[in-house]
């Protein structure tokens, strides 16, 4: 499993603890995910962080920007471990 695949997951589940099942369902709209609800599996079709920025923003054009700032937390022990240049746009301190 991958540093951004790691990410995504962590992502989805923290939403979920927030926003209950929507979350795996808006998850599923992600172009470059392939989500499994059932088996609560995540699969990222390409290692892109533009898909890990792509799941945040579909969570922020439904929930606002706090939950921008739920995703930064839930993946903000792994941001060290990822190349600057790989590093979700998203994720990225201001």
């Amino acid at each position: 499993m991958t540093i951004l695949q790691t990410m995504a997951i962590r992502i989805i589940q923290e939403q979920e603890l927030i926003i209950g099942p929507i979350a795996w369902d808006e998850a599923k709209k992600v172009n470059g995910l392939e989500v499994v609800y059932d088996k609560r599996e995540v699969k990222m079709l390409q290692d892109d962080p533009q898909v890990v920025d792509r799941l945040v923003h579909q969570y922020e054009r439904l929930f606002g920007r706090a939950s921008v700032e739920v995703c930064k937390e839930a993946v903000r022990d792994m941001i060290s471990e990822v190349p600057k240049d790989q590093l979700p746009v998203a994720l990225q301190e201001n």
